[in-house]
């Protein structure tokens, strides 16, 4: 008897644990679902992100956006911003938590508020080191997160310490490798979509100088990115081979339109295996 009540409860033990996964992966299959390439209804790059002014509502220019830093999974954590200098040289640097943003894309134009002065960003947590590492430090951060309140209408998302310190000027320079470890192209654009989260890398291909050079969307969750800690260089990593990626879909030079073709973002999704599902 005691047998079999040994045996009952251990299988009774793993109905629990094999339910339990399979309402992980309901629920992930959810959040997925969530993610659409309907979410890709303009272009958004981060390159133009990147070269944005950060005005406060007496429509003040207060900085730059010097870069962002990015979650792997491709949600934006925090936005570099700078004051002063000439050409970027004697600026300061600053890490704004970016749900302390308001951010609006129209007609390939970027604008980018903060509700704060000049003034009082000046008297932010700075940046000692201009790779960012800071970033890695809990005592650094919790600075940053008691400096900067959150925004009254918003739950307060405090993204923490990071690992690793995926900028967006490094991502859009990387290089792009195999799994055989073979030279395959480069990363040159990153395309955002209206949650402001990376959905799809844009991997330049062949040319010289940029002239000839194919560009071919890759999803972001198709890519792994190998991270330097000490220059902060990014490599990203593909399973496909330099014949597959020749025979995927092109986009147009530049403005990327092509994306935003009826099915095209499906198209890259079920080229590249993607599980991040698709609008019809």
């Amino acid at each position: 008897m005691v047998r079999h009540k040994m045996v009952r409860e251990l299988m009774y033990g793993c109905l629990v644990l094999m339910l339990s996964g399979i309402a992980m992966a309901a629920q992930q299959e959810s959040e997925s679902a969530k993610r659409t390439s309907a979410d890709l209804d303009e272009i958004r790059k981060v390159s133009t992100l990147l070269d944005a002014d950060v005005m406060n509502k007496l429509n003040e220019k207060i900085a730059d956006i010097e870069d962002l830093v990015f979650a792997p999974e491709g949600t934006i954590l925090y936005a570099i911003l700078s004051q002063g200098g000439v050409a970027g040289v004697g600026a300061t640097y600053y890490a704004v938590p970016w749900d302390h943003f308001t951010v609006k894309h129209a007609n390939g134009k970027w604008a980018v508020n903060l509700d704060t002065t000049k003034e009082i960003l000046g008297k932010a947590p700075k940046f000692e080191d201009t790779s960012y590492k800071d970033l890695m430090k809990p005592e650094w951060v919790a600075k940053v997160h008691s400096y900067f309140r959150p925004h009254p209408d918003r739950e307060p998302r405090s993204p923490g310490a990071v690992s690793v310190v995926l900028r967006a000027s490094k991502l859009n320079d990387a290089k792009l490798k195999n799994t055989q470890n073979q030279d395959v192209g480069e990363l040159v654009e990153l395309l955002l979509d209206r949650n402001y989260r990376a959905v799809f890398a844009i991997v330049g291909r062949g040319g010289v100088l940029g002239i000839g050079e194919s560009y071919v969307p890759v999803p972001w969750s198709k890519l792994r990115l190998m991270y330097n800690k000490e220059t902060t260089a990014i490599t990203a990593i593909i399973d496909a081979t330099k014949a597959q990626l020749e025979q995927a879909p092109l986009v147009k030079e530049g403005s990327y339109a092509t994306m935003l073709a009826p099915g095209f973002a499906g198209q890259v999704d079920r080229y590249f295996g993607s599980t991040r599902t698709t609008a019809p």
